[in-house]
């Protein structure tokens, strides 16, 4: 973050200040009272697990310069805090003010902000993005998933004077939050990674999925850039709103600029080409994560960088925990693609493991979480594909795909079927069940809690291999 005076602050956020404090500066914002070092703004954040006021002490010892803190909180304390607290009605919305007033007026005005939403891919595309350009140029992305109306004011204050780029991430899950985000980011280039079926409860099916994913571009800077997946419902009508920028589509369709093409996927790598010029190799499983690939060239060939260094930077991306990453177990190869899941999602690895080299194919299929009101038809239609894909044990986990799961007795095909209410049961089933040279995939929503069951398999499997 820039260096900002108190004052400062409290002008962005709209913020009283009871004593006189102009000299005082703060040089960080953080809203986790663990993490407070000297000099920071400790924001307490009064959220739904925990009110951060509660840790205002712990801030104060740790040494922040000041606090930004709600008044209702501020005027019952008898012993106020010895350091400058900024008084709002709302710390949270204060803290998107406060992001917003520095996107516009601190932050370096040859920062790009890079702004990426989108149903499927958002974190890989960008890591990859974040991967390719810190080779060349200074920069920074968001830290984990900070896509929210919390995440995201965070990412912006956290732009340092001399980032060339900064890459920011944008969820929903209601309308007009993918809006309200783009706004407070100003972005420069805006990437839309994919429309797909997520958060269709709150989004109202997959037309209200794309009005809510393309309103990123409403927000794009004039003359700045859209990146976008033409595969998928992108109509006529709204390519039309995106003529102010300038635009670079990407797909698998004839109708892409950068088509992408000859795809070939194995369990430990995927490959195709780019516009019908660039062979571009990926170290992770998934086709579907040549579009994320495909996102990341477009935005570093926009900064001037050479194609034949975007696709060495792209053939060193290793994927994060949980996102379609193979871990080493042994005799055992597992993907721990247990981050989130969706349906375009779930088919994308129930595909990739149709075409694997391997002994039998396991798939760990876990709840897929809102998809609102066709949630159970969703769900089948993943258990017909695991069938029809080969798949030779379906270890179903969570009450949606146990239920989902019945109806593998009525297809085709000898698929097994495993039903686990919870993570804890999966991994006592699973313990037994693997052998050597099986191929293991774990995918669900992150509630389903899967990410639980990578380490203890990975243990297993490697303490089998030693013994043996």
């Amino acid at each position: 973050m820039i260096t900002m005076s108190v004052a400062t602050v409290a002008l962005g956020a709209d913020a009283q200040l009871p004593v006189d404090c102009a000299s005082v500066t703060v040089a960080r914002v953080t809203i986790d009272s663990r993490d407070v070092r000297a000099g920071d703004l400790f924001v307490a954040i009064d959220g739904l697990r925990f009110d951060a006021h509660d840790f205002i002490a712990e801030a104060v010892n740790k040494g922040a310069a000041a606090c930004l803190v709600q008044r209702s909180w501020y005027d019952e304390q008898s012993e106020k805090p010895n350091i400058p607290c900024l008084l709002v009605d709302d710390t949270t919305k204060a803290l998107g003010m406060l992001a917003t007033y520095y996107r516009c007026e601190v932050m370096t005005p040859t920062t790009v902000v890079i702004a990426i939403t989108g149903s499927n891919g958002k974190t890989t595309t960008k890591r990859m993005i974040d991967h390719v350009l810190s080779d060349a140029m200074p920069g920074r992305a968001a830290l984990k998933s900070f896509n929210n109306h919390i995440g995201v004011p965070l990412t912006l204050l956290s732009a340092e004077a001399q980032d060339r780029y900064l890459v920011i991430e944008i969820g929903t899950n209601s309308p007009g939050e993918v809006a309200a985000l783009s706004a407070m980011a100003k972005p420069d280039i805006g990437v839309l990674t994919s429309i797909g079926f997520a958060h269709l409860e709150g989004l109202g099916g997959l037309e209200g999925v794309a009005s809510e994913k393309f309103s990123m571009f409403d927000h794009v800077r004039r003359g700045g850039m859209g990146v976008l997946n033409i595969d998928g419902p992108v109509t006529v009508d709204r390519l039309r709103r995106l003529e102010r920028l300038r635009l670079m589509t990407f797909g698998f369709g004839e109708s892409a600029e950068l088509r992408i093409e000859a795809m070939t996927d194995s369990v430990r790598r995927s490959a195709f080409t780019l516009d019908r010029l660039h062979r571009i190799e990926l170290a992770m499983p998934g086709g579907h994560h040549a579009a994320n690939a495909a996102a990341a060239f477009a935005v570093a060939r926009w900064f001037g960088l050479d194609p034949t260094h975007i696709i060495s930077r792209l053939a060193s991306y290793t994927p994060a925990h949980g996102r379609c990453r193979v871990v080493e177990a042994g005799p055992v190869t597992m993907v721990d693609d247990s981050y989130n899941a969706n349906p375009s999602s779930m088919a994308a690895a129930i595909a990739s493991m149709s075409t694997a080299n391997c002994t039998r194919r396991v798939f760990v299929m876990g709840d897929m979480r809102e998809l609102g009101q066709d949630s159970a038809a969703y769900h089948e239609q993943m258990v017909r594909k695991a069938a029809d894909a080969g798949i030779h044990v379906l270890v179903a986990v969570g009450e949606l795909a146990v239920e989902a799961s019945l109806v593998a007795s009525g297809l085709p095909g000898d698929m097994r079927v495993i039903a686990c209410q919870d993570a804890t049961l999966a991994a006592a089933a699973l313990r037994g069940l693997l052998r050597a040279g099986d191929l293991i995939w774990i995918k669900g929503s992150r509630a389903v809690g899967l990410d639980t069951l990578v380490e203890p398999l990975r243990a297993q499997w490697l303490q089998t291999a030693a013994v043996a």
